[in-house]
């Protein structure tokens, strides 16, 4: 049973591009002489930083999936939980890279980046985007349910 919930809004658009931000910019900003080729690097550092980069793109499918599964589902309640669960897996890289500057001898950036590069505001606004994408089609949703 196909649903009549539009396949482009304001809120999936949202969560798109959070995702689209940190799974794309994980591998703009790692494959390259400070991470992935960085000599320096141990090979099995290397292999971790590989399983984050595709570790984001797993999440991101999957956050994708479940954003866009309720335009082809007839049922309400699935759209809302489907929903939740795009939100709540899009946050959970960037929750990830929030809570890594709590193990020792971690920094928000590399030493040799003088202005910029701090992930922590990133990663905060990725998270803070999943959940407002889910407000935004929670709330079209009830309103296309009220009408």
């Amino acid at each position: 049973m196909a649903s009549t919930s539009p396949l482009v809004t304001p809120g999936r658009i949202v969560i798109l591009i959070g995702n689209l931000l940190y799974s794309g910019g994980a591998f703009l900003a790692d494959w390259n002489e400070t991470h992935v080729k960085n000599p320096k690097w141990p090979p099995h550092a290397r292999f971790h930083n590989g399983q984050t980069m595709s570790l984001g793109i797993c999440l991101a499918s999957a956050s994708l999936y479940f954003a866009f599964q309720p335009v082809f589902s007839g049922s309400k309640l699935d759209a809302r939980d489907s929903l939740f669960y795009s939100a709540a897996i899009g946050s959970f890289y960037c929750l990830a890279g929030i809570s890594a500057i709590f193990y020792p001898g971690t920094d928000w950036k590399d030493p040799d980046i003088s202005v910029g590069g701090e992930q922590k505001y990133l990663f905060s606004g990725i998270v803070a985007a999943m959940w407002v994408g889910y407000a935004l089609e929670m709330a079209r949703m009830r309103k296309s349910k009220a009408a």
